[in-house]
């Protein structure tokens, strides 16, 4: 199949399916893989296994090939990267993984939703009728540790569901109470309160744990 089949045969699922489909849409080092697995902890969501245990070892590590390697060293992803290798990542060029959600999506169609993954950008213009959750604010100093000045705007379009990377992943209780309590009110999701906060204070605990690596 040519990828401009895949395509468009992907593209016509999701937008049929558009209830069951939420998009992450973010941008490298702004934690759309930990947000994943926070929204897949409530149980209106899809995940095989628990989204927000931790292994000992940390997350799987990605090799990307070159000339476009992954931004993260092996050991920084192994502390600091939740991969969610088995998840889906929009657009995904390999034929199998697009045969695979489709056996998925029509095994649990009508029980669960599921989320997937996106660097676009752009999703909430390409699929106007799924829900976007889209991760903007100011580079999170957790994750870059050398300043850049980076500030990802927020999109106000009714698609969209606009979530501050320093607010929803912050130190302070109050703060990320009051942020992920808003995200599972707008996606109409049971909060997991507990096991979220405890999954991502661990996920910085472990973003410390490299920046002394680095000292």
């Amino acid at each position: 199949m040519r990828k401009k089949d895949y395509t468009y045969v992907l593209d016509a699922f999701l937008h049929k399916f558009s209830k069951n489909f939420i998009f992450v849409d973010f941008e490298y080092g702004y934690g759309g893989n930990t947000l994943s697995r926070i929204i897949a902890a409530s149980p209106e969501f899809y995940w095989d296994g628990d989204s927000v245990l931790y292994p000992d070892k940390g997350y799987s590590i990605i090799e990307d090939p070159e000339p476009y390697p992954h931004f993260a060293s092996p050991i920084e992803q192994e502390l600091c990267c939740t991969h969610t290798p088995d998840d889906f990542m929009y657009p995904d060029s390999k034929f199998n993984r697009v045969r695979d959600l489709f056996l998925l999506h029509k095994k649990y169609l009508k029980s669960k939703k599921f989320c997937i993954r996106s660097h676009n950008g752009n999703t909430h213009e390409i699929f106007p009728k799924n829900t976007v959750v889209r991760i903007s604010g100011k580079e999170p100093d957790f994750r870059f540790f050398k300043p850049t000045g980076r500030y990802i705007d927020k999109v106000n379009n009714d698609n969209v569901i606009n979530v501050d990377v320093n607010e929803i992943f912050s130190k302070d209780y109050d703060t990320f109470e009051s942020s992920y309590l808003y995200l599972c009110s707008k996606l109409n999701i049971t909060p997991q309160v507990n096991r979220v906060r405890a999954f991502i204070l661990l996920w910085l605990e472990r973003q410390e744990r490299y920046k002394k690596l680095l000292a």
